[in-house]
């Protein structure tokens, strides 16, 4: 398996730029982050301190996931998909993080909403040789009145678009959260996973402090045939460097 850190939540004391050789000297296999040019980071810096470390840029969110969310009105989902995939070429990325939005409609009224924009999103995708992954959240804790909860519902999602450039972040921490069954849920829709997230649950920390077995989690996606990354997005709460290094040992064994 290959390993991701998304690199907002730690190194925090070191510029951001700085934290991909970093990233890398503690051992992870690439590097993801959020919207860092929102908050004045040039993506052409991004693009060129992944180059000169050798690291890979897994994914980012779309620009501003937050507040373009996937169930807009299509010209505004359109536009902001384009503008991604522009900046992605200077990052270095090609899998972009979209988000559903919060419950605002009969959850019925809402999937078609969001069917309909992923479908047309799918075919600038494919122009464009990218993939745009649908993040399921957790709506008890951390992201209350987030709709698109269940990866029950966004895999029928991915199934309905039927496209190679759509599929679904499968984030453990939110979907242990939410439902359990990660295992089987992974073996029965691993073709339509674009990237994994995970953190130790609860608190969201490191992925060997929680409940989760995720070396078996890891394994199991391994046997069912994913050979794309499995992403780290966690808050330290020990030194940042030696809790890289000790994630790494524990799923690596």
């Amino acid at each position: 398996m290959k390993f991701s850190l998304c690199i907002e939540p730690v190194f925090e004391d070191v510029p951001f730029c700085e934290r991909i050789q970093l990233a890398k000297d503690c051992g992870a296999d690439a590097v993801e982050f959020w919207d860092p040019w929102v908050n004045g980071v040039d993506p052409k810096a991004i693009g060129e301190a992944a180059a000169k470390a050798g690291m890979p840029v897994a994914a980012c969110c779309l620009n501003q996931a937050w507040t373009y969310r996937m169930n807009f009105p299509w010209s505004v989902v359109k536009a902001n998909v384009e503008k991604s995939i522009e900046i992605g070429r200077a990052i270095g990325c090609t899998t972009f993080i979209g988000l559903s939005g919060e419950l605002e409609c009969k959850a019925d009224s809402q999937k078609v909403l969001l069917l309909e924009n992923l479908k047309r999103t799918a075919e600038i995708a494919e122009r464009a040789g990218v993939t745009i992954v649908l993040e399921a959240l957790n709506s008890l804790y951390d992201h209350k009145g987030y709709y698109l909860d269940s990866s029950y519902v966004g895999f029928e999602l991915v199934k309905a678009v039927d496209s190679p450039a759509i599929k679904l972040l499968y984030d453990c921490y939110h979907m242990q959260l939410m439902e359990g069954n990660l295992t089987n849920s992974i073996r029965t829709n691993v073709d339509d996973i674009g990237h994994f997230h995970s953190a130790g649950v609860p608190g969201r920390h490191e992925l060997h402090k929680g409940e989760t077995n995720y070396p078996f989690v890891i394994q199991a996606a391994e046997e069912a045939g994913y050979d794309r990354y499995f992403g780290f997005e966690y808050w330290p709460t020990y030194d940042n460097r030696q809790s890289l290094r000790d994630i790494l040992q524990y799923v690596r064994g």
